[in-house]
């Protein structure tokens, strides 16, 4: 079978017993900046992901055994948390917030916005970027923390719906917390190449399995992807096709609204979740926590970024950050003293 993703192209045939499958890669090392020309090509073995069959639990609707769960590796990205925390509230899912953060690296301040949001700060140890993280863009390098997603068993948890902290919910989703498949995300889309068959990690459902985390630990170091795009890259090669893809509407990624204003429009009114991955209406370099005059210059810059295209989903961002702060005025005010 062949297959790509990103500037990975592979074949796959049949193998021994001790590897489900075997691909046969070849990697494009150059920097963005040079022209990409392919390597020798390389076959590797690889574990296919192995998923029991479903089974329904019984107590898999119950609150606690349900979390939509983010991550927060510095302060910077205290305030898109603490929106993205209200507008899951205000959404009403029925789910716990967990939030995901590193030993030493949030201010008490910073926990205190969280937690009046409706987070459950969750310390976790990082997991570091594969091979020293060489060839990792510098906004990714704790992003592998992530796949302590599937540690979650362990606290009882069943179903896990993660989000980025860029990421802004507009309707309820707990629907998801119901499917029967064991991963499942929605089909990455970028401003410049259009609409891709490979997910964007910015959104995932997933059932928690500590022995999934193992297999995935165990295979990072050897595994063949891009590194500049980190885990996604290793999650698309590690599950592929077995990855359920789902509707855009649970992943509105703000490049749809280039790539095909129609579909965007479409999609508008039955959009779950918004994801701001072009302009951003916060600051994406930095450490500290951004607010006041600093983050109104961010948001109306991402308003008029890209001729306003994206103006709509920015004033939705800043409308829920107004109402959280209004709503929780007297919580965050605890957070100054």
């Amino acid at each position: 079978m062949l297959g790509c993703y990103g500037d990975w192209h592979w074949q796959r045939s049949s193998t021994s017993s001790f590897c489900t499958s075997c691909i046969t890669l070849s990697l494009r090392l150059q920097p963005p900046s040079m022209t990409f020309k392919c390597s020798t090509l390389t076959k590797v073995c690889y574990r296919k992901p192995q998923f029991t069959s479903w089974v329904p639990i019984s107590n898999a609707s119950h609150p606690d055994s349900r979390a939509v769960v983010t991550t927060v590796y510095n302060d910077l990205y205290t305030i898109p948390a603490a929106t993205l925390g209200y507008s899951l509230r205000k959404a009403g899912t029925s789910a716990r917030l967990i939030l995901f953060h590193l030993p030493g690296r949030l201010s008490a301040r910073a926990l205190c916005i969280l937690r009046a949001a409706g987070w459950e700060p969750l310390e976790v140890e990082l997991i570091p970027a594969p091979h020293g993280g060489a060839g990792i863009d510098h906004r990714f390098g704790d992003t592998y923390t992530k796949l302590r997603l599937w540690t979650l068993d362990t606290l009882g948890i069943q179903r896990v719906v993660y989000l980025d902290a860029d990421t802004l919910v507009r309707r309820n989703f707990d629907e998801l917390f119901d499917l029967p498949f064991p991963f499942a995300a929605v089909p990455d889309v970028y401003g410049d190449s259009g609409f891709k068959l490979h997910f964007n990690t910015g959104v995932l459902v997933l059932h928690p399995s500590s022995a999934a985390f193992e297999t995935m630990r165990a295979q990072i170091a050897d595994a063949r992807f891009d590194p500049r795009e980190a885990d996604q890259a290793f999650l698309n090669v590690y599950f592929g096709a077995d990855a359920v893809r789902l509707p855009y509407v649970y992943n509105g990624n703000l490049a749809i609204r280039e790539r095909s204003p129609a579909l965007w429009d479409a999609l508008r009114e039955e959009l779950r979740i918004v994801h701001y991955t072009l302009p951003k209406p916060f600051p994406k370099d930095g450490k500290e926590i951004v607010e006041g005059e600093h983050l109104e210059r961010a948001i109306e810059r991402a308003r008029k970024d890209r001729g306003g295209v994206h103006a709509e989903a920015i004033e939705w961002w800043f409308t829920a950050y107004e109402e959280f702060n209004v709503q929780n005025r007297d919580a965050l005010r605890q957070c100054n003293v």
